[in-house]
Parts: structure tokens; C-alpha cells; sequence
């Protein structure tokens, strides 16, 4: 992974071009949730404001995308790195894009067989975690345990972070019925 993220990092594009290329991969991923939510509100897994709303979806990932750029940049300076927000950028999309795909083909094996899909979920989580974590080392030019602590501090501030904006944005957890 390494390797491939010295490329995506070396890879020279205008800052401007990386934001829209990361709210397009948002809309994507969207568009992706759009297609599941509302089989997901009928489940009761998440309220139907959030299932029939898809633009404010597509708005919130491309909130936490951005977000998450910010922060690891600034947890990997933090800690001594030396990425910065393009960087991160490049990071973000690539990586995001990848689990696009990766989603849609465990989507896809899933309705074949639940099983292999699981399996294939858990494998690409664990690799995906591996990626993202060799992909902030070699951005920031440490290694992977600081790459941790820069993943585990951008974490705590985003999820506290998105609390509040989905609290003000009145997206609450579904209420139970008491149905299975």
C-alpha cells in the first residue's frame, strides 16, 4: 500500500480540482446510500428523514469526507507528519472511491450469497484499515503507529463533531416499535 500512496500523494492536481473530485466521489456514495436507505427506514435500521433524503446524504458524506481531511492533516502535523490538506485530499478520494467500489461489490455478491458477502465485507474492513493506515504514514512521512494515534485523534473529534451537526440537522435514531 505504500507504494500506491506515494503515487496518489505525488500525483499533481490544483486544490480546487481535489474538493470537487472529493464532492463528486460524495454524490457517488450518496447516490450509493440513496439506492438503500429506504429499504433500510422500512427495517427500522434508520429514521425515513434520513431514507428520503438523499441530497442531504449526499451533503453530510461529503461534510464528514471533508472533515476527516482536516483533521488527519492536522493530527498527522500534530504528531510531526508532513501532509497537508491536498495531500490528505488525494488520500481521501482515492481511498473513498476504492470503498465505493469495494461496497458495491459486496452489495452485489451479498444478493447471491449473504455469506460470502459478510466474509467479503470483513476481509476488505480489515484490508481497508490496513490501507487507510499506510496511506496517512506514508502521506506524513511517519509510520504506522503514529498513523494510528493521527487516525484515533481524527476520529474522536469527527464523531464528536458529527453529533452535533446531525443533531441540528434533527436526524435523531430511529424510535423502536418493539418489532423484530
Amino acid at each position: 500500500p505504500s507504494s500506491g500512496a506515494r503515487r496518489v500523494v505525488a500525483y499533481a492536481a490544483p486544490t480546487g480540482l481535489l474538493w470537487q473530485a472529493l464532492a463528486v466521489v460524495a454524490v457517488l456514495h450518496g447516490i450509493y446510500y440513496g439506492l438503500l436507505l429506504p429499504g433500510a427506514a422500512r427495517s427500522g435500521l434508520v429514521s425515513p428523514a434520513l431514507a428520503n433524503a438523499p441530497l442531504i446524504v449526499a451533503a453530510c458524506i461529503f461534510a464528514f469526507f471533508a472533515l476527516m481531511v482536516l483533521l488527519l492533516a492536522q493530527a498527522g502535523r500534530f504528531l510531526g507528519g508532513a501532509a497537508d490538506v491536498p495531500a490528505m485530499l488525494k488520500v481521501t478520494i482515492w481511498l473513498q472511491a476504492l470503498r465505493l467500489l469495494a461496497q458495491i461489490a459486496i452489495s452485489a455478491v451479498s444478493i447471491i450469497s449473504p455469506l460470502i458477502g459478510w466474509l467479503g465485507m470483513l476481509v476488505v474492513g480489515i484490508w481497508g484499515l490496513w490501507v487507510l493506515l499506510s496511506f496517512i504514514a506514508t502521506a506524513h512521512g511517519f509510520e504506522i503507529i503514529k498513523a494510528v494515534g493521527a487516525l484515533v485523534m481524527a476520529f474522536i473529534v469527527l464523531i464528536f463533531v458529527m453529533s452535533i451537526l446531525t443533531a441540528i440537522a434533527g436526524f435523531a435514531p430511529p424510535t423502536p416499535t418493539g418489532d423484530i
